[in-house]
């Protein structure tokens, strides 16, 4: 995929969450709580290693790739935009489950994260 792969970062991380079948970054943020990530897509931050972990995790995309552009965008699994598979599945109960926190609990999440974020 290589001559496919896209030149930046930002660009990188618009093409996996595509990929993974959101329609834009608010759909992103609201599903995973995460209000800043259209500046990541952007390019207006940088990309911490702790968010792109997640990131990557989150669109099932390889880290390496997500950082780099080396070696192969899909993480294992299904590449194919469209393609529903078993392993999908974990990233919709984890996105549902997200989506079923209180505002608190929603806000102890997010605050753990950016602790991390911190520390990465």
């Amino acid at each position: 995929m290589s001559s496919q792969s896209a030149d930046t970062v930002a660009e990188r991380l618009q093409r996996a969450r595509e990929r993974a079948g959101y329609g834009n970054a608010g759909q992103v943020a609201a599903a995973f709580g995460w209000p800043d990530y259209a500046a990541d897509e952007s390019g207006e931050r940088k990309l911490t290693p702790v968010r792109a972990k997640l990131y990557a995790h989150a669109f099932h995309v390889d880290l390496e790739w997500l950082l780099s552009g080396d070696g192969e965008s899909a993480s294992g699994l299904d590449s194919a935009v469209g393609t529903t598979s078993e392993a999908a599945r974990p990233t919709d109960e984890l996105t549902e489950r997200i989506g079923r926190l209180t505002g608190a609990q929603r806000a102890a999440l997010l605050e753990f994260l950016r602790a991390l974020q911190e520390t990465g």
